[in-house]
């Protein structure tokens, strides 16, 4: 049995194309879990949305340490009686999950980590980026195989106590295994479903910072305070995508902007949306790479921030007027961001023949 743990949105996409891949060779028992909160819904809607079968098992803890290892203990033995029930898998694969990771190792499972952001530095200071996130220092150590896109340099892999012979990189940025198939079908439009969107109009994107990970430091304001400014300043929609809590977008935003209600599929969104402001890190490369200008507000820069910026893909600012600047110019432009993404095969051949080889052997569980 093959175990794949989903514990983000962006894994849970990921992982869907993996999973396809998987079941095309021949595997039919692959055991997915994820995790859930009333605040924390996203990775499991995307699972739904894909039709992947899987078991949810603990939840989101929130936003101090104490309720994140609270959750990490009440999860952890969520897994070991799924196990007594179904059988102890053959491999864990996982974008570095602390408690799946944890639970894998300290029962004898093999442990194969995918993982693109172990690093971070604070914006301004690209110099210094190998400050290592707390998530990677639990789990990377544990893997017995460790796989990492092209633009991480290796002596920063090599950083946690793995060998040359257990990593190995691939050469593409994860999003673009479902971006680069996304094509523009008037049937998908979501505005369509919104009374409050005019077509006729430019769209901005406004997606929060993940304010509640374990990498921000801080709640960064310039978001927020932006979206007045932006609806004055230009006669465009404003689309909220939610991340934690919609009552309060609504309550704050609703006579202004849209909140979307729904979880979308890619193809839904991204072909009709003229500029993107994000906080976070996976839509960001996601913007980018279909095309979209896109400007970043994050309080933290990962490797894939340094190299958007570094190669004029992306915008970095937390200053409004500066944003207000950016918006008018870049609305509606295009921005040629391909070859950035893929310089080689974009698929998961290479990747689940080596965990063939070296973990599953044979067997096609």
């Amino acid at each position: 049995m093959i175990w794949i743990d989903v514990a983000t949105p962006k894994y849970a996409l990921f992982f869907s194309v993996m999973i396809k891949a998987l079941q095309k060779r021949g595997y039919k028992d692959i055991l997915v879990t994820t995790r859930y909160a009333p605040h924390y819904t996203e990775a499991k809607e995307i699972l739904e949305l894909h039709k992947i079968p899987h078991a949810v098992l603990g939840e989101y803890g929130g936003a101090t340490l104490l309720e994140k290892f609270e959750a990490r203990i009440f999860r952890q033995k969520e897994i070991l009686d799924l196990f007594r029930t179904q059988g102890t898998p053959d491999v864990l694969i996982c974008g570095a999950v602390v408690d799946s990771v944890q639970v894998a190792y300290g029962i004898g499972i093999p442990v194969v980590n995918i993982y693109d952001t172990p690093s971070f530095a604070k914006p301004g200071d690209e110099q210094n980026s190998r400050e290592l996130t707390a998530v990677a220092r639990l789990t990377l150590p544990f893997s017995r195989l460790f796989f990492y896109p092209f633009i991480l340099p290796k002596d920063l892999i090599l950083r946690f106590a793995l060998n040359e012979n257990q990593i190995e990189s691939y050469p593409f940025i994860d999003v673009a295994l479902w971006i680069n198939d996304i094509k523009r079908e008037d049937k998908n439009d979501f505005r369509m479903r919104y009374p409050s969107i005019d077509p006729s109009k430019p769209t901005i994107l406004v997606r929060e910072e993940e304010y509640k990970a374990h990498y921000v430091r801080e709640k960064i304001p310039t978001i927020y305070n932006v979206i007045p400014l932006l609806k004055k300043e230009l006669d465009v929609n404003i689309v909220i995508m939610p991340r934690y809590e919609k009552d309060r977008l609504k309550r704050d935003f609703g006579g202004i902007a849209t909140i979307l209600e729904e979880k979308l599929k890619v193809e839904e969104f991204y072909p009709f949306i003229d500029l993107f402001i994000g906080g976070g890190g996976t839509m960001n490369l996601e913007a980018v790479c279909y095309g979209i200008p896109t400007i970043s507000t994050r309080s933290i820069w990962l490797v894939h921030d340094q190299y958007l910026i570094k190669n004029h893909l992306m915008f970095w600012t937390q200053d409004c007027e500066e944003i207000l600047k950016i918006s008018k110019e870049m609305v509606g432009k295009r921005v040629d961001s391909k070859s950035y993404f893929v310089q080689g095969e974009c698929n998961f051949d290479r990747i689940i023949s080596r965990i063939e080889n070296e973990i599953l052997g044979k067997k096609k569980c």
